[in-house]
């Protein structure tokens, strides 16, 4: 300790000047520490409300271009009723457009839950079934086909969650025929 009082002014202000500086200085880590977290919170909060508005509009879209589909096969059917002879080329060809479109909305919306732009839990529960019943469906297959790369969002989404394969192309499961057994005979 008589090493501090063998300083003079100079060095005891130079000291105490450090000193303050460093207790300014972790104050400061301290403030802005604390301001980072609320920052971070805030920064969370709106990702989710982000994706909450995402998941909305895909919603919207995929229930428009559903809509549009529904609505153009029944005006195709009462085309055909009241215009049994005429040609429903022109007919066939806006349909599979609006088709196709209702395809991409799904195909947005598995890119986005693959990037990870939307909730993938409240994704999979929402869509799902949705998913599972367009790979189903047996009209749909020329669309949905993994060799080509059309829509490649769905079949992906479609591999992740269905083990790998896709839904059309299992094949009915073969039940083994029952031989009589050696007891029998």
């Amino acid at each position: 300790m008589d090493w501090i009082w063998e300083l003079d002014t100079n060095d005891v202000l130079t000291i105490s000047i450090a000193f303050l500086a460093l207790l300014v200085s972790l104050a400061g880590g301290i403030v802005n520490w604390v301001f980072n977290k609320k920052t971070d919170k805030k920064a969370e909060q709106a990702i989710r409300l982000a994706q909450g508005a995402t998941e909305i509009e895909l919603r919207n879209l995929i229930s428009n271009a559903r809509r549009e589909v529904t609505d153009f096969r029944l005006k195709i059917k009462e085309f055909k009723k009241e215009n049994p002879e005429d040609d429903l080329g022109d007919h066939e060809k806006v349909f599979y457009a609006i088709l196709e479109d209702y395809f991409n909305q799904y195909d947005r919306a598995c890119r986005l839950y693959l990037d990870d732009k939307v909730d993938k839990h409240s994704f999979k529960k929402e869509y799902k079934k949705e998913i599972e019943n367009l790979i189903k469906n047996p009209n749909y297959k020329r669309y949905l086909n993994p060799k080509k790369k059309r829509y490649e969002g769905i079949i992906l989404v479609c591999q992740e969650w269905f083990e790998g394969k896709l839904l059309f192309d299992q094949k009915p499961k073969k039940t083994k025929k029952l031989k009589p057994s050696k007891k029998n005979k």
